[in-house]
């Protein structure tokens, strides 16, 4: 890992276990173990720094969403790889959560660039969602509510697990999967796993 990914790496443990206001460069180049003055090669400020913690985020996040999915795939296959890589992704990394709630709360940060649905790295679920409202088949709604019904589901379920509230089988993950498939479908589907199969 190079000092600028090993400096960004540090920061969202930071920002994890101290807030904004409790990350000082001081304290970030401890951790990352490096001198002080060596942040100040790669980012201006913490600001700065910040902003491009959260790119950083962003692109890690598309690497780990998209991983197995394929053109090739059926649009139920790409929904189940995406909806499985987040449940997956968050029981990995559940502080990743709760660092991109707070930089999307920081002032200094243009809001608009820390929604994952503006980013580019998002764009093929973005299209996703639009194929499938053009083709009729999802509900003609903003693509947030649609990720809120169908992708929501699968983040809060993997905090449900690593809270302990929630003992998951590979059954009850397809069935919910399944089920937030359904709820964004224009025309109600059938044949998918049932709760009592």
């Amino acid at each position: 890992m190079g000092k600028r990914n090993n400096i960004l790496a540090a920061a969202e443990q930071l920002l994890a276990e101290r807030g904004f206001y409790g990350l000082s460069m001081k304290v970030l180049a401890d951790k990352a173990g490096i001198a002080a003055g060596t942040i100040y090669r790669y980012f201006d400020n913490k600001e700065m720094l910040m902003a491009e913690l959260h790119q950083h985020i962003t692109q890690e996040a598309a690497q780990t969403a998209f991983q197995g999915w394929s053109e090739q795939h059926s649009e139920k296959q790409k929904y189940d790889i995406l909806w499985r890589n987040v449940f997956d992704a968050v029981r990995a990394n559940p502080q990743r959560l709760a660092v991109m709630d707070m930089l999307y709360c920081m002032p200094h940060i243009n809001q608009r660039n820390t929604d994952l649905l503006q980013d580019d790295a998002f764009l093929p679920f973005i299209e996703f969602f639009k194929k499938g409202i053009d083709e009729k088949r999802f509900h003609d709604w903003p693509i947030a509510a649609l990720t809120a019904l169908s992708f929501d589901s699968s983040i809060n379920l993997a905090k449900k697990v690593l809270q302990e509230r929630l003992e998951i089988t590979e059954q009850l993950l397809t069935q919910v999967c399944d089920a937030s498939w359904m709820i964004i479908q224009a025309t109600p589907q059938h044949n998918l796993t049932t709760i009592n199969d």
